[in-house]
Parts: structure tokens; C-alpha cells; sequence
């Protein structure tokens, strides 16, 4: 199995966003994501067997308050899932994208205060998951348990 988790991001608007900035996230974020999957695909190919699991994000998925080159990467890594998971899935690998919403770790400890309490009141749990809560279902959803599922996103937010 493959998790592709490793992705950057800067706070940082539209006015004062360089594309040396864009680049970077993108080249992190999709780049790396590609890079990674296709040099691990090829041994799972050869195997007829494998599971990728992509880190998206909730950004990537909906519109929310969040920085545009990080919303746009993480829509890539939704459309690379997709795509990757239909060119391999016949081939004995499956390959999937969990996109999380904010988590209590990370970039939520560099938000100010009244973002933290404004994503929070439109949650509908009212809370940050536990990273366990996120650990369990990554690890189920490349587990045998998980076996038909591919090509597809699932978005765990608390009901934002």
C-alpha cells in the first residue's frame, strides 16, 4: 500500500501570491503525489495487487475559506485519484483519496482564533476529530474489510 500524505501549504491571498508559491504547492502537493504513486503503482501492477490512498482535503472538495493554490491542489489529487484509479483498477489496484476537513493538528495551530471557532460552529459534531478517529479510517479504507471501493473521495469534516 501506498499513502500519499505529504503536502504544504502558505496563508497566503490572492494580492500577495507569487507563482513561485503557487508552483511550490502544486509541485508538493500534485507533483509529488503523481511522482510517488506512479514509481509505487508499477511494482503493484506487477503484483495485480495494491491500494493507494491520496490525502485530499476538504479544500480541495468544497468551497472554503482557504488558500487557492491549496484548494486547487488538492482538486488535482481528487481528479488524479479518479483517473489513476480507473487506468489501474482492472488491474488489481485500487486507489483511493480521503479528504479530511480541518484537523487539530497541523495547519489549524497557525489559523487565528476566529477561524478555529467559525469552522468549529459550522461543524455539525462541533469539534476537531481526534487523529485516531482519521488513522482508523485510513487504515479501513486500504484494508481487505475495504475491497470494492476505488476511484473514490471520502470527505470526513463533522458534517461542515
Amino acid at each position: 500500500m501506498l499513502v500519499n500524505n505529504a503536502g504544504i501549504s502558505q496563508n497566503l491571498p490572492l494580492g500577495l501570491l507569487e507563482v513561485a508559491d503557487f508552483d511550490q504547492v502544486m509541485a508538493v502537493n500534485v507533483r509529488g503525489t503523481y511522482i510517488t504513486a506512479r514509481a509505487v503503482v508499477r511494482g503493484m501492477i506487477r503484483r495485480r495487487a495494491g491500494v493507494v490512498l491520496n490525502i485530499g482535503s476538504l479544500a480541495g472538495m468544497r468551497m472554503v475559506e482557504a488558500p487557492i493554490h491549496y484548494c486547487a491542489s488538492k482538486a488535482a489529487v481528487v481528479g488524479l485519484t479518479e483517473a489513476l484509479a480507473k487506468e489501474v483498477g482492472r488491474l488489481g489496484v485500487r486507489v483511493l483519496c480521503l479528504a479530511p476537513g480541518l484537523l487539530g493538528e497541523g495547519v489549524s495551530r497557525s489559523l487565528a482564533d476566529y477561524h478555529l471557532a467559525d469552522y468549529i460552529r459550522h461543524c455539525a459534531l462541533g469539534r476537531l476529530p481526534e487523529l485516531a478517529e482519521i488513522a482508523e479510517l485510513a487504515a479501513f479504507l486500504v484494508s481487505g474489510r475495504n475491497g470494492y471501493m476505488n476511484g473514490a473521495t471520502v470527505v470526513v469534516d463533522g458534517g461542515v
